[in-house]
């Protein structure tokens, strides 16, 4: 788990960065409440990424780690989903996902174009069926912020299920991959709505 004083040192930085940019911009409050947690985010992931880059390059698999990371929150930028609640356990994890599946799937025989086409389009019905999904402590409020989410995640998921079948199968599988757990992190736990705790 973080250090209070690496928390300490996170909270100031991300207050002075919305300091810096309140000064300059004009914001309305749900304008204002937005960047603050786009910059509460960025904060809390690079220290993840940084640690996933490191061990990618490790493995000599730094070009697909960057595909699964990049196609994945991407889509979960607009699609939003569950969250874990703790912090150690989210970095372990994404960690473990983020290098782990494209290492993995150099152990298997991709799934034919077609298959892969139908799985795509599941996943982007699935997608538009649940997404945005709403977490305890961030409820998507606007109506107009929820459909706006939804047809740019619907969007997303249409381009990478058209990106998978175009580009290399092994990356086309990476690709589908990102797009099942965005998918299950979509689906809401017993309480109604998505848990949440940290930011990946």
């Amino acid at each position: 788990m973080e250090k209070p004083e690496q928390k300490l040192l996170l909270y100031k930085l991300s207050d002075r960065l919305f300091a810096a940019i309140q000064k300059n911009l004009q914001l309305e409050r749900r304008q204002a409440l937005l960047v603050k947690l786009g910059i509460d985010t960025v904060l809390n992931v690079i220290p993840k990424l940084i640690i996933t880059i490191i061990l990618a390059l490790l493995l000599h698999e730094l070009v697909p780690v960057l595909v699964f990371m990049g196609s994945f929150l991407v889509l979960r930028g607009f699609a939003y989903g569950r969250h874990l609640k703790s912090d150690l356990l989210c970095t372990i994890l994404t960690i473990f996902v983020f290098v782990g599946v494209p290492y993995i799937v150099n152990f298997f025989d991709s799934i034919p174009g077609m298959m892969r086409g139908i799985l795509g389009l599941i996943l982007t019905v699935a997608i538009g069926l649940l997404a945005p999904a709403d977490t305890l402590k961030n409820p998507i409020t606007s109506k107009s912020l929820r459909k706006k989410l939804k047809k740019q995640a619907i969007l997303l998921a249409s381009m990478l299920s058209v990106l998978q079948l175009v580009v290399n199968p092994y990356f086309g599988m990476i690709i589908l991959i990102s797009m099942v757990i965005a998918v299950l992190l979509l689906v809401p736990l017993k309480g109604g709505k998505t848990n949440e705790r940290s930011n990946v």
